[in-house]
């Protein structure tokens, strides 16, 4: 995993920073959408139908920002962490692949 690019500022890496500040706010927060859509999207390939259904329920009972939430994801998915650290570099990477074609 490349731990630099994980850890690299986005806008920088992309050369965005005299963009005005609202603009680069919308750019992360578009990333961030998008990294959110493909760990979502691993995460239900990695569930079972019952722990889907169960999942589901969970978030319409409590919002997915709720501590249980959590505490599901973490006991069905240990290595969560991961998937999210991997699909942050593959949004980064890819990002900066469209600037450098």
């Amino acid at each position: 995993m490349d731990r630099n690019l994980l850890e690299a500022n986005i806008i920088e890496e992309l050369g965005l920073e005299s963009l005005p500040e609202e603009r680069k706010i919308a750019i992360v927060q578009m990333m961030t959408d998008l990294v959110q859509k493909r760990v979502m999207l691993r995460i239900m390939e990695i569930l079972s139908e019952a722990e889907k259904d169960e999942f589901e329920k969970l978030l319409k009972e409590k919002g997915e920002s709720a501590p249980e939430v959590a505490e599901f994801l973490k006991e069905k998915i240990p290595n969560l962490d991961e998937i999210v650290k991997e699909e942050i570099i593959k949004v980064k990477e890819e990002a900066l692949g469209e600037i450098m074609v």
